[in-house]
């Protein structure tokens, strides 16, 4: 059978060097080296997915982008991927291209980009790193798919400096954002806790904020582990949306060894995240987010008697939502997603603050199909 031809340009240079200078020239790179995107290596990582070159992954209505697979292939390739990635790359596209992510929220000037997360055999069977120096850089699969998905974005859907991105400080997790939970504790791993076969392999996509913010966590009991987490977060952002929360498996086996399951996390943390009016005000947060609602006389900035008594949940849907949330967020969903991570060198906890004004988290699955080669 004769091969779908590739439709990208075709440019002959006389050696690898000077084709890394053409694509430094053309901004087709973000800065870093690539390796050349040639016909036979972005065939071989089509054919790791069993896809041809016009094959759809996805679509981004709000840039009138169409992502092919070999677009995909060819930014793969440059970002120094091996072939067997591909589908796991093909995954994460189909994730942040489904309407819930609402692509267009990573123009925000909060520099929002997504955390990839990888659950299932497949995490383990290509190296994924989900221990030691969790967001790196650490393996070549967490490096190098976190630089697929950064340049497939850069080069096709104008997601860079000068296009449509608009971020204050930019994003971290662009570049070290693609990683895998341990699954090796007595706890179900994420993917299995949202529905999937323990036997699938998925990518998990959340819109985040930049940064890992670290937690001491030096207590013996679950509540006191999570008192500490619910501080930190109650006193952060306060955006409702998708929380990543990272354990480490010394902390798991704490909350293992008193019954606690991953869904006993999240209930604690998700009715006792919450701050005063009053702590919102001096914050300079309330109201910040909201349009000026019905009852505005009562939206004063200024503390007011009674407010150290009203309080406002950051998960739980509550009177003052109106308030506090920006039109559309309350269609969004709210949760935790705990993740066991990290290796054991040490005593901390970490949380990921998520972009939720217009973004849901999205988990695909691997398909099955294209890991047969």
């Amino acid at each position: 059978m004769r091969e779908t031809p590739l439709s990208a340009e075709q440019i002959e240079l006389e050696d690898v060097y000077q084709a890394i200078e053409l694509y430094h020239e053309r901004g087709w790179t973000d800065g870093l080296p690539v390796v050349p995107p040639t016909e036979k290596l972005v065939r071989a990582f089509l054919d790791a997915a069993g896809l041809t070159p016009n094959d759809v992954l996805g679509e981004i209505p709000e840039r009138d982008r169409v992502l092919r697979a070999e677009l995909l292939a060819i930014n793969a390739v440059m970002a120094g991927c091996r072939p067997e990635y591909m589908p796991v790359l093909v995954a994460a596209t189909e994730a942040i291209t489904d309407p819930a992510f609402k692509f267009n929220h990573m123009a925000s000037l909060g520099s929002p980009w997504p955390v990839f997360v990888v659950n299932g055999p497949l995490a383990r069977a290509l190296g994924f790193n989900s221990g030691l120096y969790l967001f790196g850089p650490t393996t070549r699969a967490n490096a190098t798919c976190g630089r697929a998905m950064s340049l497939l974005l850069w080069n096709c859907a104008e997601a860079r400096p000068g296009g449509i991105q608009r971020g204050q400080w930019g994003n971290p997790f662009r570049a070290v954002g693609f990683i895998a939970e341990d699954e090796s504790t007595a706890w179900d791993p994420l993917h299995v806790t949202l529905g999937h076969g323990r036997e699938a392999t998925t990518v998990t996509a959340v819109s985040a904020y930049p940064g890992l913010q670290q937690l001491h966590c030096a207590r013996s009991s679950p509540e006191g582990l999570l008192d500490t987490v619910v501080d930190a977060i109650s006193t952060d952002e306060f955006f409702r949306g998708t929380y990543l929360l990272f354990v480490s498996p010394q902390h798991a086996e704490v909350f293992i060894q008193h019954g606690w399951t991953k869904r006993h996390v999240r209930d604690y943390l998700w009715a006792r995240c919450r701050r005063s009016v009053a702590d919102l005000k001096r914050r300079g947060t309330w109201g910040v987010m909201a349009d000026k609602p019905e009852g505005f006389a009562d939206f004063s900035r200024e503390v007011q008697p009674g407010d150290e008594e009203r309080i406002v949940s950051l998960f739980e849907p509550n009177e003052y939502d109106r308030f506090m949330q920006a039109p559309g967020a309350l269609e969004r969903s709210a949760d935790i997603y705990v993740i066991v991570g990290g290796g054991n060198a040490g005593i901390r906890m970490a949380y990921i603050v998520p972009y939720g004004v217009s973004s849901d988290a999205v988990t695909r699955a691997v398909r099955t199909t294209a890991t047969a080669a």
